[in-house]
């Protein structure tokens, strides 16, 4: 695969992300969260619990950032702090039902736009999403 296929690839996963976070974005200014704090909120409504460090790791965010951004979520009464009872040093993190609520309805308003970006192409899109797996599973392999 050439130099021009692999910039056109990349341009284009770019600018579908940037698509999808911008229409993320315009939902997320009513629940007063940006970008940041919907991706931590994914995170733990995806892994809960989770600690800290797994923040870090799944989103490649500083850990003063995902302090911030936590400490926002909790003030907030989207998310709660729990110690581990194996080790009560770490402190383990799970979404509130007030987050569950928030995130739910953002994240079936983002398949919806999905579904409406796909709708034209069902014969394809498991082929799509079977290739881009492909691709992620090289990149993370290759990182």
């Amino acid at each position: 695969m050439g130099v021009k296929n692999n910039k056109k690839i990349e341009a284009k996963i770019r600018n579908i992300s940037k698509y999808l976070n911008e229409y993320t974005k315009d939902h997320l200014r009513s629940y007063d969260l940006t970008l940041g704090r919907f991706h931590v909120l994914r995170v733990i409504i995806e892994s809960q619990p989770v600690n800290m460090g797994y923040i870090h790791e799944e989103l490649h965010m500083a850990n003063s950032t995902v302090t911030v951004i936590v400490d926002y979520l909790h003030d907030a009464d989207l998310v709660k702090r729990r110690r581990d009872n194996d080790d009560r040093r770490v402190v383990l993190l799970e979404i509130t039902e007030k987050g569950k609520k928030i995130m739910n309805s953002l994240l079936e308003k983002r398949q919806a736009f999905m579904n409406q970006a796909l709708f034209d192409m069902e014969d394809s899109a498991e082929e799509l999403a079977n290739l881009l797996e492909k691709l992620l599973n090289k990149i993370e392999e290759i990182y």
